[in-house]
């Protein structure tokens, strides 16, 4: 048995027609073949079957190759179509051509029409394999729309107005969805949470486990007042979802607007900064306890309690902005982070975060952003 093939022949003259695919077969195709030689039939059989390939002669009493054409090209255009004729005008073969078809060939040079037909259906399976790519590619591309503006939803639209405070903050992914998570989420006793958390790596799987840890987060932050006890209990519900090689760093603070004072547990997250209304660096709020999703957290210190007096300015970030990696490989880095929000600092802390990610897209050149980046702002107020 040769290699399967459906040929749709449109021809008027039977002899011809039963020469073409005896050329088929004896080139080692196992033909199922149809022949029609007008406008309706062809309409018909192409409407029935779905074929490999179609062969039509160029001049019929009912039918011409270019009608013919058009009606393929209409019903099944990805179909090979290749003109057979007894004579063919350099000008009908070059129209027919603009028109969409393959090839043409003289009937009496039949030696031609094995070749034709395979590397036809050669480029016609290539064709239908980056079509599919194409379809697969676009498919997911859409995907990842959806995904990315789910997730962009999960974040603040905006900052909550808090009597003494100008907040902003906003994250960037390095790709349509990322890992990292900030969030202000509101407290018992009228408090505010302050949330900035990074999971390992980036993508949709980090992008999961955030939208997870913001779930618990928010949840917990409805019945506890205590830091230590959200923490302690998001890390045991993480480590049944997040696997062994992902982990959580999170920030977690809680704003009081009463007191002015700031108190925060850092499970593994790059320190806060704390400025004085001059730029100079007042505190670093270092990690306090291990990442989360890890192991077991039985012994959570206390919560660190923190004056932020009026003119001082909090900033919590992603290690996605101290390690974008310019072209020459050196990292943005913290003392660039100061000196950009130093410039900044009289000005409102939506612009505060605006410069600083302009700042580092500017550091990284032209090159494709590595890691996620975020970046919250806390001014206290005169």
């Amino acid at each position: 048995m040769g290699q399967p093939l459906r040929i749709l022949i449109v021809e008027d003259s039977e002899s011809d027609a039963k020469l073409a695919e005896y050329e088929l077969r004896r080139g080692g195709f196992d033909v199922q073949s149809h022949v029609v030689s007008t406008a309706p039939e062809l309409t018909e059989a192409l409407g029935t079957t779905l074929w490999d390939i179609i062969l039509c002669d160029h001049s019929m009493p009912a039918l011409d190759s270019a009608a013919a054409l058009r009606i393929a090209k209409a019903r099944q255009p990805e179909v090979p179509f290749i003109i057979v004729s007894g004579s063919l005008p350099e000008a009908a073969a070059a129209q027919a051509m603009l028109l969409g078809a393959q090839d043409y060939l003289c009937k009496d040079n039949l030696a031609r029409l094995v070749p034709a037909v395979k590397r036809e259906l050669q480029d016609a399976a290539e064709r239908r394999a980056r079509r599919q790519a194409e379809q697969a590619l676009s498919a997911q591309a859409e995907e990842m729309r959806i995904g990315r503006e789910i997730q962009q939803r999960l974040f603040p639209a905006s900052a909550p107005a808090l009597a003494g405070f100008d907040l902003a903050g906003a994250s960037f992914p390095a790709t349509a969805t990322g890992g990292d998570y900030f969030d202000y989420i509101p407290m018992l006793e009228g408090r505010l949470g302050l949330v900035v958390g990074d999971v390992t790596g980036h993508g949709l799987g980090p992008a999961l486990i955030m939208a997870d840890a913001r779930a618990i987060l928010r949840t917990l932050a409805r019945s506890f007042s205590d830091i230590r006890e959200i923490l302690i209990h998001t890390n045991d519900l993480l480590r049944e979802d997040i696997g062994w090689d992902r982990f959580l760093t999170v920030f977690f603070g809680r704003l009081c607007p009463v007191t002015r004072q700031l108190a925060f547990l850092n499970a593994g997250h790059p320190p806060g900064i704390v400025l004085a209304r001059d730029g100079t660096v007042v505190r670093e709020l270092q990690s306090t306890l291990p990442a989360l999703g890890i192991f077991p957290i039985t012994d959570a210190p206390a919560p660190v309690t923190i004056p932020l007096e009026p003119g001082q300015l909090l900033l919590l970030l992603t290690d996605g902005v101290l390690e974008a990696t310019a072209p020459d490989s050196e990292q943005f880095g913290c003392d660039r982070v100061l000196e950009v929000v130093r410039a900044h600092q009289t000005r409102s802390a939506a612009d505060i975060v605006a410069a600083l990610n302009a700042a580092v897209h500017a550091h990284i050149q032209s090159q494709t952003q590595s890691d996620d980046i975020t970046i919250v702002i806390v001014k206290s107020l005169p």
